[in-house]
């Protein structure tokens, strides 16, 4: 009995909690390859269970943020960057990762200029 007990408790200690995190918009797309990108990036989050959550980016220029109560599912925040930011979920207490998303920056591609073969003087 003691056995079966110990069975069941360390199957639901092992067992990972769903999440979700999304990120809106997922590009943000630059003039060239050295502009920064400026955008208002939303998340939004899911758990199966409530959980006070904490939002960490690579981004030295972002802090983290911390949710107050479980029922807060998103956040807005202005970006600044030229390479892209990877976002991760955490929970406040446990410090255990949820969930991760990634904002894509994408300079435009330079229009291509078609080289004529014929040079304009040739009679042919």
């Amino acid at each position: 009995m003691v056995l079966i007990f110990l069975c069941n408790t360390a199957q639901a200690s092992n067992e990972s909690v769903e999440a979700n995190l999304s990120l809106s918009p997922e590009f943000c797309i630059t003039d060239s390859p050295n502009k920064t990108c400026d955008i208002k990036v939303v998340l939004n989050w899911q758990t199966d269970a409530p959980h006070t959550v904490c939002i960490m980016s690579d981004n030295e220029s972002l802090t983290t943020w911390c949710a107050d109560s479980p029922h807060i599912n998103s956040l807005s925040i202005m970006v600044s960057t030229d390479r892209d930011i990877q976002f991760v979920m955490m929970d406040k207490d446990t410090h255990q990762t949820l969930a991760g998303v990634k904002l894509k920056v994408t300079p435009t591609a330079e229009p291509q200029v078609r080289r004529r073969y014929r040079n304009p003087w040739s009679l042919f």
